[in-house]
């Protein structure tokens, strides 16, 4: 197994020798194919980057619209 972590240990990334991938985040640990674990991860830095470009009109009071639901 090969693995892949952060200093602090918080994430973890593990690739088995049977090709699976494991991503661990904290208490939470995610099984994935390896097709899977790339359209993921592409999927979460697609949706970082829109969180990035609200940030600055979140800071400045207005409303970000992720969804429409009410938040609490």
């Amino acid at each position: 197994m090969q693995s892949l972590e952060q200093s602090d240990r918080s994430v973890t990334l593990n690739v088995c020798t049977c090709g699976k991938v494991q991503f661990g985040y904290g208490p939470i640990t995610l099984h994935f194919e390896p097709d899977d674990f790339a359209r993921f991860a592409s999927a979460v830095a697609r949706l970082f980057a829109e969180y990035q470009q609200l940030q600055p009109a979140h800071s400045t009071g207005a409303t970000p619209l992720l969804h429409s639901d009410l938040c609490h």
